[in-house]
């Protein structure tokens, strides 16, 4: 059972946070959700994709990491990210934002799920240093939480923005694997590249001064990623 506590360095100076990745801590997925700020580094090395929530009818953004459930391809089996990038929801572990009420203005603070075995007493690296001040492990989570608000922020104008100008396509697939088999794989919605570059001026410039233009060719040149997870599958079956 998760415990969240709100971080401070009164109860807490003594926390380290280990930075580990495994089943364990449900690393173990075919997809994660990630942000429209994370979209320009995250098409370097995954395919992006659109999942829609089959009770609200929202489409979110996912990176693909396999073709099943609990299928991770960029996990090693040393428990290493084998990409540079690695998606905030990852990155963040078990810390998650939220607003504290102070007089007048809400402001942002971080809580920590103490049972999570990678919090642990005077361990390294520490979350706060000896002065009391935020380390640079913390600093780091701050900054990959507040990323997270802001991108949280783009997301329904971006996707309104999609479906406006009818971007979105189906993305189905037949794999065939090195070993024979062959994978049916529905693995949800892309921004269709041909109606991206038919775009009427108006459109274009609509897109492009709310930011979300060069975001739509993000999503539509990551699907050649998709080829690349295919190759570190049927490595991986050898």
């Amino acid at each position: 059972m998760k415990n969240f506590q709100l971080l401070n360095v009164e109860q807490h100076k003594n926390l380290g946070y280990a930075e580990k990745y495994s089943s364990e801590y449900g690393h173990h997925v075919g997809a994660v959700m990630i942000l429209p700020n994370e979209f320009a580094k995250a098409q370097r090395e995954y395919p992006i994709l659109f999942r829609k929530d089959s009770e609200t009818g929202r489409f979110i953004p996912v990176v693909l990491l396999g073709f099943e459930e609990n299928e991770n391809l960029f996990l090693n089996e040393n428990s290493t990210w084998s990409t540079r990038y690695i998606p905030q929801a990852i990155k963040q572990g078990p810390f998650i934002i939220g607003l504290q009420q102070q007089e007048t203005e809400q402001r942002l603070v971080i809580y920590v799920d103490l049972n999570d075995s990678r919090i642990q007493d005077n361990t390294a690296p520490a979350l706060f240093n000896d002065d009391g001040t935020s380390s640079s492990t913390l600093t780091e989570i701050k900054n990959i939480l507040s990323a997270r608000h802001e991108g949280s922020e783009q997301l329904e104008p971006m996707m309104e923005a999609f479906l406006k100008f009818d971007l979105l396509e189906r993305v189905r697939l037949e794999i065939h694997l090195a070993n024979g088999a062959t994978i049916n794989f529905d693995a949800g919605y892309t921004v269709h590249i041909e109606k991206l570059m038919a775009l009427e001026n108006d459109a274009v410039i609509e897109l492009h001064k709310s930011g979300f233009l060069s975001l739509a060719y993000n999503v539509a040149d990551s699907v050649n990623n998709i080829q690349g997870l295919i190759d570190i599958k049927n490595a991986r079956m050898k």
